[in-house]
């Protein structure tokens, strides 16, 4: 009977640290950022992040983008678009974080699953709470553009979005535990020469980086 409870509360305690750690790890990378040099140029384009507390999305002035690369925003003149990468099967099935299931989850978080790019279209974003602004130079702004553009797999099929406002394209890498929708928006950030954190997990590990 020692052992088998011995093996029980192994099997409800060692995920909950298994969590602990992960989150206690990701904290820690957010106090020591990679520093990196000045951004902010007089020659410069704005982007944002828009986030929530799961996910985090690059937003760019829609007249700033090719709309080629996008046919289904292509009437759109003004606004913006918002670039997101993401497990397959919670974007496909989670329009809101209310919808989320625990199962979704786990299995996002412990295999590697599918991933999708997710393309919003807004007219404007002033209304937005959470977003920040960064500054980027005319070079910077290019990179980021291809950037995003290698993280669309443009054979693969395209998604009905939540709205008419929005699609899904499917997406090259797996999603995991280690490299999550979060750590796709630092991992842009940091190409930039923009100081961030080594690995951004979570959308409070990308914007708490940024003034």
């Amino acid at each position: 009977m020692k052992k088998i409870a011995n093996s029980f509360l192994f099997l409800i305690f060692f995920p909950l640290l298994s969590v602990l750690v992960y989150f206690f790890i990701a904290y820690i990378f957010t106090l020591f950022p990679q520093k990196r040099g000045e951004y902010y140029l007089k020659d410069s384009k704005e982007i944002h992040i828009l986030y929530n507390e799961m996910h985090s999305d690059i937003v760019f002035n829609i007249q700033d983008l090719n709309i080629s690369n996008f046919p289904h925003f292509e009437n759109k003149k003004t606004g913006y678009l918002a670039f997101g990468w993401g497990d397959k099967e919670t974007y496909l099935n989670t329009p809101n974080i209310a919808n989320l299931k625990i199962s979704t989850s786990l299995k996002a978080l412990f295999m590697n699953t599918s991933a999708l790019m997710h393309v919003s279209y807004m007219p404007n974003i002033d209304y937005f709470k959470n977003l920040k602004t960064i500054k980027l130079s005319l070079e910077q702004h290019q990179h980021l553009k291809v950037s995003i553009l290698k993280s669309f797999n443009f054979r693969g099929k395209i998604y009905k979005g939540y709205e008419r406002e929005d699609i899904f394209y499917t997406a090259n890498a797996s999603y995991n535990l280690i490299n999550t929708c979060n750590t796709w928006s630092g991992d842009r950030l940091r190409e930039l020469n923009i100081s961030m954190p080594y690995w951004t997990p979570f959308s409070w590990s990308v914007v708490n980086a940024i003034p």
